[in-house]
């Protein structure tokens, strides 16, 4: 009997091994990336690197998202995301399918390990396809605006939890990381208004194409949390209420819009 569970044992080491040996080949390019990305630079304190040549502006790029970072209501120094430049679209595509993930975006954030990977080709595109537009949005296809709303939801999960963070309706989620990432260049910008910005939203001529309802969409939970944050001044904390709904900022929003007056000086900037 003895011998029985010795061998028993014995397998069931080897077993566990495999596991391990499996799991751990899974989890490599995630957790230790690094030989996919030979090109390293530290830049306004991100740790960068890069499957080729780090683009020669990048150290603004990174300043960028280091203001904006340190503009969020919940910001904690010492958390930064190690930030992957993944040139090769063929890198970030084969990254996100070994993550599991069905799309391929902007950018892919593995958050117990610090790391963010974020498209080139990607943050053109939507950049290309929206015009730049809407301003301070992540959809204008910035690196700046690209790194500080992954870094917005990095933020959230070391608040709140991973499971507590997931638990996030995805319209706060994705609305706070969006108007996070943007809430230090609409403060600085002269010209920004509020209410062109719900303009914009429901302007159907603007989002006539292809991917217009996603963007849209996106941009919808920005503006909703926008209203929210900055009109209604909400903190984070009275955001994540069960009682704030989708549906109520909407009408709230609208009402809003259709009662305020229509001039710039009068719209409220943004803020906290």
């Amino acid at each position: 009997m003895k011998v029985v569970f010795r061998r028993v044992g014995k397998w069931a080491l080897w077993a566990l091994a495999l596991l391990v040996i499996v799991f751990g080949l899974y989890a490599s390019p995630f957790f230790v990336p690094y030989p996919l990305f030979p090109h390293h630079a530290e830049l306004a304190g991100f740790s960068v690197y890069s499957d080729g040549e780090i683009p020669g502006d990048f150290e603004l790029v990174a300043e960028d998202a280091r203001r904006r970072i340190e503009a969020m209501e919940n910001y904690s120094e010492g958390e930064d995301l190690r930030i992957f430049i993944c040139r090769s679209q063929r890198l970030f595509v084969f990254l996100n399918k070994w993550a599991g993930k069905r799309y391929a975006g902007q950018a892919l954030v593995i958050s117990v390990a610090g790391n963010a990977f974020f498209s080139e080709a990607g943050i053109q595109s939507v950049g290309r396809r929206n015009g730049g537009r809407p301003r301070h949005s992540r959809l204008q296809g910035s690196w700046a605006v690209a790194i500080a709303h992954e870094a917005a939801h990095d933020l959230m999960i070391s608040e709140l939890g991973f499971w507590k963070a997931r638990k996030i309706p995805v319209w706060k989620s994705e609305g706070y990381a969006d108007y996070s990432a943007n809430l230090a260049s609409a403060r600085s910008d002269p010209d920004y208004d509020f209410r062109s910005r719900v303009d914009l939203l429901l302007d159907d001529e603007f989002w006539d194409h292809s991917l217009g309802e996603v963007d849209r969409r996106h941009f919808r939970w920005h503006v909703l949390v926008e209203y929210l944050s900055a009109v209604k001044g909400l903190t984070f904390e009275e955001l994540l209420d069960t009682g704030v709904t989708e549906g109520n900022a909407r009408e709230e929003l609208m009402t809003w819009y259709s009662n305020y007056p229509s001039t710039e000086s009068d719209v409220p900037k943004t803020q906290n």
